[in-house]
């Protein structure tokens, strides 16, 4: 059996210890050096951890990095997890990705935003096109103002052209003019990414964008004609993420090359479009929820000055002009404003304007937390997205192997133990789908009435849960 033996890579220095090949950018530095206490951090963690236990997440936080001036001061990663070596699933926080994409377009003169979409799918576009259908532009697809209804694109074509499923689409407001979140109109984006580059979107980001920033984990599912998901699909580490919203506070710039243009930047991270239901006075009503802030070119608008990437349960890189800070944080929560809530509560107010004092016990108490960052290894949540019932529970030297049909899964006795779970053969990935193989940690306990009681997660993802056996077997 495979154990998973954690350790974190967190570090923590007063002096600066370079990981960037080409520039200075990510290095790792006290938080005291930075302006920000490491008490503030520990108080954080410990907040998210409570948080957790009590339900006010409903799930558990996965792994983090937070940046400030531009230097790596603090990361950690709860095992099982690894999320900070380990690619993550995105979920909607690939969109942003996509959206940069399409900033690269843009800037080489390859893409104008004004260009309508029928245009550039001609071949894929009704014959007798609606008037909105032909009003649409490349603008509209990147603020969600398509003006169509949502496109379950897999349901809506049977020979999984999502491309055509989407311009088949009802178009019911003329676009421009309603926000409708849509992860398809994302999809569009990488299509047309990829039709104007004649690249697939992964490797045209690794030229333009993974490469230069040293970023060496992100890969993507894609849709059954080969394209990109674009709105879903992306799977990078926190550390990844962190380097990307670094590249974001700097507008572009990585090193001594603007590898984006600044007008992108702010274009993409600013108000293009209200994300509320109702604006007065140009006031959106029910302003407390950071859903409500307005939505830019696939990227969130917050409170407190800020922006960000998000996904789905918890994916999100929060970027901080003002405070020259960046937050990036993977996750398994079903709520996500609250998990917003405690980086508003315990750390924005911690940003101070110039260097701490040195403080030694508290940089170790720090590290010795994220040091030790760990899930419980009891778990209430049921999950049928693991299906382990009546399976056969054969012992092993340091825990127990579940035998069912084909299936084996690993559960540690008191511990982790890792499987490689086989979803499918498939890179295609229907929004909300799980494909490929990925790692599964399990463990496992003797519950008094005699059953193996067991908790697992998936490490790729989100999904986790607990399911009770009979020890009938060997």
């Amino acid at each position: 059996m495979k154990k998973f033996g954690f350790k974190t890579a967190f570090a923590l220095s007063v002096g600066i210890l370079s990981i960037a090949a080409h520039s200075a950018e990510m290095e790792l530095a006290s938080p005291e050096s930075q302006g920000i206490s490491s008490d503030a951090i520990l108080k954080w963690i410990e907040a998210c951890e409570i948080a957790a236990t009590n339900g006010q997440l409903k799930g558990f936080m996965h792994g983090f990095v937070i940046v400030r001036h531009g230097k790596t001061i603090a990361e950690g990663t709860w095992a099982p997890y690894d999320t900070l070596t380990r690619p993550h699933m995105l979920y909607s926080h690939s969109k942003s990705f996509t959206s940069t994409a399409v900033g690269f377009l843009v800037d080489d003169g390859m893409l104008d935003l004004d260009e309508r979409i029928i245009s550039i799918f001609p071949d894929r576009t009704p014959s007798n096109p609606s008037e909105n259908l032909r009003q649409m532009r490349v603008r509209d697809l990147l603020t969600m103002n398509v003006g169509a209804r949502f496109t379950d694109a897999e349901r809506k074509d049977i020979n999984g052209d999502w491309v055509r499923a989407f311009l088949h689409n009802e178009v019911e407001s003329p676009p421009g003019t309603v926000f409708k979140y849509d992860s398809c109109a994302t999809h569009m984006l990488a299509a047309i990414v990829e039709k104007r580059t004649g690249k697939p979107l992964m490797e045209f980001l690794r030229e333009r964008l993974f490469k230069p920033l040293g970023m060496t984990s992100p890969w993507s599912t894609t849709s059954p004609t080969g394209v990109a998901c674009g709105g879903w699909g992306m799977n990078m580490t926190t550390r990844d993420l962190a380097r990307f919203g670094q590249f974001m506070l700097q507008e572009g710039r990585w090193g001594d090359r603007q590898l984006l243009s600044r007008e992108w930047v702010r274009m993409a991270s600013a108000r293009q479009t209200w994300s509320g239901s109702i604006v007065v006075q140009s006031k959106t009503i029910g302003s407390g929820s950071d859903w409500n802030q307005g939505y830019g070119f696939q990227f969130w608008r917050n409170r407190n000055d800020s922006y960000r990437a998000d996904g789905a349960a918890g994916q999100i890189t929060i970027v901080f002009p003002v405070y020259d800070a960046v937050v990036s944080i993977n996750a398994g929560l079903g709520n996500m404003q609250n998990e917003l809530n405690l980086v508003w509560e315990h750390l924005l107010p911690a940003f101070e304007s110039s260097p701490l004092p040195a403080a030694e016990a508290s940089v170790k108490a720090l590290r010795r937390k994220c040091d030790s960052l760990a899930l419980p290894l009891e778990d209430s949540r049921k999950e049928a997205f693991l299906d382990m019932n009546y399976a056969k529970v054969e012992n092993a030297a340091d825990g127990w192997k579940l035998v069912k049909g084909e299936r084996m899964l690993s559960v540690g006795n008191g511990e982790w133990a890792i499987t490689r779970w086989k979803f499918s053969d498939s890179n295609v990935e229907p929004l909300f789908s799980f494909t490929g193989t990925h790692d599964i940690a399990a463990s496992g306990r003797i519950t008094p009435d005699g059953k193996l009681e067991v908790v697992w997660h998936f490490l790729g993802g989100i999904k986790h849960g607990t399911f009770a056996v009979e020890m009938i077997g060997e």
